[in-house]
């Protein structure tokens, strides 16, 4: 009994492995020898995947436009304290937000890219979806997690469509 179980433990490794790790591996192996291949190009040359989707990386974004809180609205013009803490927030860890995928569908309208930008208009005013994607990184962040794939997948389990 023990051994079926070690063994259905190991195929279940070995599947998700290989579901994860698989494209990648393959155009490093069979793909063009001509330029260099980085995690960026190889997911965007890896077929049907699109911004949402799980990269090999634990991420589901390729960062893009700045990391910095220069776009970011200010806080101060904000009444209610939720929301002025919530863009206090990305102006205190941009550079992780940027890299954060946010679940409240702001990218299916091509509006945003990381949740660093739904802070850069008022999309997060009224969106609790990207106010608590920002409250979980920075605690994150305040607890010393820096590795932005955890950071997501605390995202995910709490934000991503069950099912």
């Amino acid at each position: 009994m023990k051994l079926n179980l070690l063994s259905l433990l190991a195929l279940i490794l070995a599947v998700s492995t290989a579901l994860v790790w698989g494209p990648s591996l393959v155009h490093w192996a069979f793909g063009p020898k001509s330029a260099a291949v980085t995690l960026e190009n190889t997911v965007q040359q890896v077929p049907g995947w699109r911004v949402g989707m799980l990269r090999p990386d634990g991420l589901r974004i390729i960062s893009s436009g700045v990391s910095d809180a220069s776009h970011v609205l200010n806080p101060v013009q904000f009444p209610d304290i939720a929301v002025r803490h919530a863009y206090w927030v990305a102006t205190q860890i941009p550079a992780t937000l940027n890299k954060l995928y946010c679940w409240c569908g702001c990218e299916n309208r091509g509006e945003h890219r990381s949740n660093l930008q739904c802070f850069e208009d008022k999309m997060a005013v009224s969106c609790p979806v990207c106010q608590g994607t920002a409250e979980i990184a920075y605690q994150m962040t305040q607890a010393g997690v820096r590795d932005a794939a955890k950071i997501q997948a605390a995202v995910d389990a709490k934000w991503a469509p069950k099912g």
